[in-house]
């Protein structure tokens, strides 16, 4: 691309090697594209973008100083429209977005699973880009613009046909989805999350329908229909819909039989029996995530037998119910669960098989949503028989106030504190006797923990099974 493709008006004939809006990846040719966040303003650093080799910046804020630059009306959708210019996109790939407060990940994973056995897919989310046999690890579920584009300019290279994405309200609020154009989506659940940025639920819940109301008529929404939200998104699509649930639903899961590592259930579609399937995943949530991909998958046309392949063959999701046991027959699991719905869903799931005592570790990311903090403090008091509140990733925030936070309505109960994640770790393996289970929540998979702006080597799993088989 060159630069008078995108501003006539500059006469500079320059070839753009690449556009970015973090000054850090700009290199020879570059366009510097300085956008205000809510913590960082890219003005800041223009000069080390200029410094680095930026031939020109784009911004709708006052310049001050000599330098090439063009100023827009908007600097966020103009880096979409560079991005997709550079990075020609025409979707070519067919791209279902996929958004919720829960399950996003799970069925992500298990739709991804099934284009993959039919064809050929790739996935992009909370556990980074995925394609062929290839994962790159991210930091946000929704990449910015800048990573998704070059992501898909890669997958064309490999002739990807599908592409699987999670799509994160803060995304959405971001202008990260902006100008992206989506075949279908799947609204999986609505529950309290978030509200640090969204304020109330009704924000929330706005936001989250924006992927739904910019679906064309041809595109195609499958929505939770044993959700309370599910009757206001099938309002906001023109899309064509259709519904899953274990209660109700154009697709339904019946005779449900649940076990620790797995789930098996029977699928009915408009009332008529279509398979029965065996999910190596735990829990009745997980029956939701499957069923949501079961039905688009279907929806799509794709034959049963790859279906049912798929789900079957089902590998372990990084960072969900890993589960593992002892020589004295103490189990560890580690969760993602950081909701106050996929909290309690977990543990009463865990009640149904548990024959000792439930311990459960957990605490509450800093800076982040402070009205969730007590709700999950009850339901793990309540719902477990020892707790452990403990650090996770209290970044700039006060961990004694984070910590007061998750115990401040709880009566009659009795729990630890520890200010180390790896101390409640530690304090749990040696509270276990046999039969009992041990439950961390909030980090999955998560390779390190942040405190202040220092990040230390960290991992749940790993240091619980450490722990344990000590």
């Amino acid at each position: 691309m060159n630069l008078i493709d995108v501003y006539p008006m500059l006469k500079r004939n320059v070839t753009v090697a690449g556009i970015t809006g973090n000054s850090k990846r700009v290199r020879k040719n570059f366009i510097f594209v300085a956008i205000k966040g809510k913590k960082h303003n890219g003005m800041q650093y223009v000069k080390e973008a200029l410094d680095n080799g930026a031939c020109l910046i784009v911004t709708d804020q006052m310049v001050l100083g000599r330098y090439p630059h063009i100023r827009v009306r908007n600097a966020k959708k103009e880096y979409v429209r560079l991005l997709q210019a550079y990075y020609h996109y025409d979707h070519e790939i067919y791209t279902i977005g996929i958004t919720g407060t829960d399950g996003k990940t799970t069925t992500a994973t298990i739709l991804n699973q099934i284009l993959k056995t039919a064809k050929s897919s790739a996935y992009i989310g909370t556990n980074g880009i995925s394609y062929l046999d290839k994962t790159i690890k991210m930091k946000l579920t929704t990449p910015t613009p800048d990573i998704f584009y070059e992501a898909y300019g890669v997958f064309k290279k490999h002739n990807i046909n599908d592409l699987v994405m999670e799509v994160s309200s803060e995304g959405i609020l971001d202008g990260r989805i902006e100008r992206l154009e989506f075949d279908g989506a799947i609204f999986t659940n609505l529950s309290h999350e978030h509200l640090n940025t969204h304020r109330t639920m009704e924000q929330y819940f706005k936001t989250k329908t924006k992927l739904f109301e910019n679906l064309k008529k041809k595109a195609l929404a499958v929505i939770n229909s044993d959700d309370f939200y599910a009757t206001e998104a099938i309002a906001h699509t023109k899309a064509k819909v259709v519904t899953y649930g274990i209660n109700s639903g154009t697709y339904q899961a019946k005779n449900i039989q649940l076990d620790v590592l797995s789930s098996s259930f029977d699928v009915f579609y408009k009332g008529m029996f279509l398979a029965r399937f065996t999910l190596p995943l735990f829990g009745k949530y997980n029956i939701y995530n499957a069923l949501a991909a079961i039905a688009y998958a279907h929806e799509l046309g794709i034959d049963m037998k790859y279906i049912k392949e798929a789900i079957s063959s089902l590998p372990q999701i990084d960072g969900r119910f890993m589960h593992f046991k002892n020589k004295n027959n103490v189990s560890g699991i580690v969760d993602f669960a950081h909701t106050p719905n996929a909290l309690q869903n977990l543990l009463e799931n865990i009640q149904e098989f548990k024959k000792g005592r439930l311990i459960t570790i957990l605490g509450a990311q800093g800076e982040k949503d402070r009205s969730k903090r007590s709700i999950m403090g009850n339901i793990a008091t309540n719902l477990a028989d020892i707790t452990i509140f403990t650090s996770e990733d209290p970044k700039n925030e006060s961990l004694f106030g984070i910590l007061y936070d998750l115990t401040s309505k709880i009566k009659d109960k009795e729990y630890y504190l520890t200010l180390s994640r790896k101390e409640a770790i530690q304090l749990a393996a040696d509270l276990a006797k046999p039969e009992d289970i041990i439950v961390i929540t909030g980090k999955g998979n998560e390779t390190s923990e942040q405190i202040f702006n220092f990040h230390f080597k960290h991992n749940d799993y790993e240091l619980l099974k450490s722990a344990l088989d000590a």
